[in-house]
């Protein structure tokens, strides 16, 4: 159970600094998913890469669930949990960027091209 842990934590880590492009699977892929509702946050998404982007939660099966549509400049608050990974998709709904809901973080810049 103590390597659980560890390993989620330094998955979620290693998420919120990586940003993605479609062209590389890395940790856009399918088999990131939420692991619990233990700790709920409130986050806003600020859309600052200049283009559209789709912002998905990722559900407990891996399943992307579209939230918001956000154009350049436009912001979206939600209610979330520590743990839960978000994706932000460009107009075709490939993922070009993924984060990972954590505490003490309460906005997150969408910048990736």
């Amino acid at each position: 159970m103590q390597r659980q842990l560890v390993v989620a934590a330094m998955m979620a880590a290693l998420l919120a600094v990586l940003p993605v492009n479609a062209a590389h699977e890395g940790p856009c892929s399918r088999h990131v998913k939420s692991l619990n509702s233990n700790t709920p946050l409130t986050v806003t998404f600020v859309n600052k890469s200049g283009e559209f982007r789709g912002v998905k939660w990722v559900d407990f099966n891996g399943k992307w669930v579209s939230y918001a549509k956000l154009h350049p400049g436009q912001s979206y608050t939600v209610k979330t949990y520590a743990t839960h990974p978000w994706v932000f998709t460009d107009s075709n709904g490939d993922c070009v960027e993924m984060w990972v809901a954590e505490t003490g973080v309460p906005k997150f810049n969408i910048t990736a091209k």
